[in-house]
């Protein structure tokens, strides 16, 4: 009969250790999965961060091409000074060179005259 309640001492003492055991793993895993929830946390965190700097980034450089295309942007508005005070330039030189061409050939086209009959006039048979 001795040999009954060994055993069965030996059992008893075996569930309680494997009790003991099953709790520390439930604590083991309780912990992981806190730490787990944590992690997802902190990554949902970070995505939304990084989401909302590519976004400001974004919007930033639409901004900018909008205010470029639209002439807003002083980049733009010194390209057209320039190119505007260039082109003024060129005309200017062009007319010092061709004023006084142009005004002769003006005076020998209104001196000019030569008298015609229109050709609608001649068509119709009047002429």
């Amino acid at each position: 009969m001795f040999k009954a309640v060994v055993s069965t001492q030996s059992t008893g003492e075996g569930i309680q250790r494997l009790l003991q055991a099953e709790q520390r793993a439930n604590a083991k895993v309780a912990e992981a999965k806190k730490k787990k929830q944590k992690r997802l946390k902190e990554a949902k965190e970070e995505a939304k961060k990084e989401i909302q700097a590519f976004k400001n980034k974004m919007d930033f450089d639409f901004q900018e091409k909008m205010a470029k295309s639209q002439g807003y942007g002083e980049d733009y508005s010194a390209q057209i000074d320039k190119q505007s005070e260039a082109d003024s330039k060129k005309l200017d030189a062009s007319l010092a060179a061709n004023e006084d061409k142009v005004v002769a050939w003006l005076i020998d086209l209104v001196s000019d005259i030569k008298p015609e009959v229109h050709q609608n006039y001649a068509t119709v048979g009047f002429a």
